[in-house]
């Protein structure tokens, strides 16, 4: 199923139980882009509730001011309703872009065109913009100060790499020079699916850009501010990362020399613990980094299986 009518420009929610988070996502995509060469495309993730079908039909029936779509994933996952996403945006002829946000962030004035206009002066098959941390209560100065929540920012234009999916867009070529399936199912439940899919499109030849004006907010809720879920963080990304670097890198000779390269850190990170006794010293980042080391070596045990939507 695909949006009516069609459009050169795509922009996907997947959505799991967040529907209140859905619902300021969509008033402010509604706000924010004034295209009309765009469709939107909600994809229900929670088959058996489906909350945030519920909302994005309700929109769409008060006159939601762009053609919005909703179709329901049955299968649970973050790879399942991704490749859903992109099986129904080539199913579309006329798509030529698909620009992807989370159902817990919204975009920021700009926001649509900027990732377009780099895409278009760089030729990039895929374009990412900077997340901005947005605080449900006001944090410890710790929290705000950590790499976890920083915004990324680089110069823009042509970039070497990308990470992640959660302010992106990609363009048909990208899709079509991954191909299916274009998130593996082995990160269904674990998360990491997006860097593997970036890997995968680089290791193809795939080009990417960054447009710094592409910004987006992301709400983070009162349970993620804690050292706990940092660190828990910080071991995912470590492991998901490796398990990505993996296939990358296959067989026993390319496991073994990834296996030396996550110990090798592990010990400039034990050994860099000691910088947590100076003075202002970023702690957290320190300890985070280290962990980070753990989780790395932690997939080759077979990795996380965190399960999605837990957090």
């Amino acid at each position: 199923m695909i949006p009516s009518p069609s459009a050169p420009l795509w922009i996907a929610v997947p959505t799991f139980r967040r529907p209140e988070r859905l619902r300021y996502l969509l008033e402010r995509v509604g706000e924010v882009v004034r295209r009309d060469d765009v469709a939107l495309l909600v994809a229900e993730n929670d088959a058996k509730g489906q909350e945030g079908a519920a909302v994005a039909r309700a929109m769409a029936a008060e006159g939601y001011p762009l053609p919005l779509h909703v179709t329901v994933v049955e299968e649970p996952g973050l790879c399942a309703v991704r490749n859903a996403i992109a099986a129904a945006a080539m199913g579309d002829p006329a798509m030529r872009m698909l620009a992807m946000i989370d159902d817990d962030e919204w975009p920021q004035p700009g926001w649509l065109d900027a990732l377009v206009a780099c895409q278009e002066e760089t030729g990039a098959e895929a374009v990412g913009g900077p997340v901005d941390p947005h605080f449900v209560e006001t944090p410890l100065r710790w929290v705000s100060e950590t790499l976890v929540f920083r915004a990324e920012e680089r110069a823009g234009g042509v970039t070497d790499m990308l990470w992640a999916s959660n302010n992106l867009l990609v363009t048909r070529g990208a899709l079509e020079r991954v191909g299916r399936p274009w998130f593996d199912s082995r990160f269904n439940r674990s998360g990491g699916e997006d860097l593997d899919f970036l890997m995968r499109l680089r290791a193809a030849g795939g080009t990417f850009g960054w447009a710094p004006g592409a910004r987006v907010s992301e709400w983070v809720p009162p349970e993620r501010v804690r050292l706990s879920w940092v660190l828990r963080r910080m071991e995912r990304i470590g492991c998901t990362e490796t398990l990505a670097r993996r296939k990358q890198r296959p067989g026993f000779g390319g496991g073994l020399a990834l296996f030396g390269r996550s110990v090798a850190l592990l010990g400039l990170r034990t050994a860099g613990l000691a910088g947590m006794l100076l003075p202002g010293a970023k702690r957290v980042d320190i300890a985070g980094q280290w962990v980070k080391c753990w989780g790395r070596l932690h997939a080759f045990t077979g990795g996380s299986q965190t399960l999605y939507g837990s957090d």
